[in-house]
């Protein structure tokens, strides 16, 4: 179902929502990082933004090294693992053209709200103590036993939160309504929502909002970008996010307004 709204209107719904990770899906110079900063500013207890290209300046100064692609995505996943298990709102901030890239988040989500499930119905099976003892034997177990090593970093974060629980539990005063919080947590991660942004811009648009960027400044000390062939390329590429790729809801911005398909 498509329905209208504005800038104002998505950040209300922003401000108002829960755990759940906000894809920015659009070309280079689309606004993303404006929007991504606006939203943030809406709740910034309550929110992580997640920035790939942030990452890769803090680390690399500008010294962008692509045999390092896996290291710089390995940092923002974990980030982003962090940040919706302990129960934020995370702003992914990069372009996720492809439904392949987009797919990578999707499915993390997925795999923390199953994992999630298996731990609500073993907490309703169990006393809290023997329930937290028994969460951290089975993801011990688990990152022990997983092949692929594709959900070790999930088993392990979920593995931090149990322990946490373990550490409370042991302190007087700070647990005392021990049941009523896992399994409200664990409800929380399992509500968590898959939101898109697409941003539906001409690319010529793009072209000029990223020639005219300051930042451009600090970029061609390193290494000059022929953005306009960067864009085109990337338009190419270009796959516009659909809902049955398992997001919630998806806001697309363009020159007239928003829409929300749900």
């Amino acid at each position: 179902m498509h329905q209208n709204t504005t800038h104002k209107g998505l950040e209300t719904d922003f401000k108002n929502a829960s755990t759940g990770i906000w894809l920015l899906i659009g070309l280079v110079g689309a606004g993303k990082t404006t929007l991504a900063q606006k939203l943030w500013a809406t709740d910034p207890k309550g929110t992580i933004r997640s920035s790939l290209d942030e990452i890769i300046q803090m680390m690399s100064f500008y010294n962008y090294e692509p045999k390092m692609n896996s290291f710089y995505g390995g940092v923002e996943r974990s980030a982003i693992l962090d940040g919706l298990i302990d129960g934020y709102k995370v702003i992914v901030d990069r372009t996720n053209i492809t439904r392949k890239i987009r797919k990578q988040f999707v499915s993390l989500v997925k795999k923390i709200k199953e994992v999630s499930r298996e731990h609500l119905q073993l907490f309703d099976t169990l006393k809290e103590g023997i329930f937290i003892e028994k969460c951290e034997r089975n993801l011990i177990e688990s990152i022990l036993v997983e092949e692929s090593r594709k959900n070790i970093d999930i088993y392990s974060s979920f593995l931090k939160l149990v322990r946490d629980w373990k550490v409370k539990r042991k302190e007087p005063g700070l647990f005392t309504q021990e049941s009523s919080f896992i399994k409200k947590k664990l409800k929380c991660i399992i509500q968590t929502e898959i939101v898109g942004v697409y941003f539906d811009l001409p690319e010529e648009t793009c072209i000029q909002r990223r020639l005219s960027d300051p930042l451009n400044v600090v970029r061609d000390r390193v290494q000059k970008i022929n953005w306009k062939a960067v864009i085109h390329k990337m338009k190419k590429k270009f796959e516009p996010p659909e809902i049955n790729e398992g997001f919630d809801r998806i806001y697309t911005v363009n020159q007239t307004g928003i829409k929300v398909n749900r």
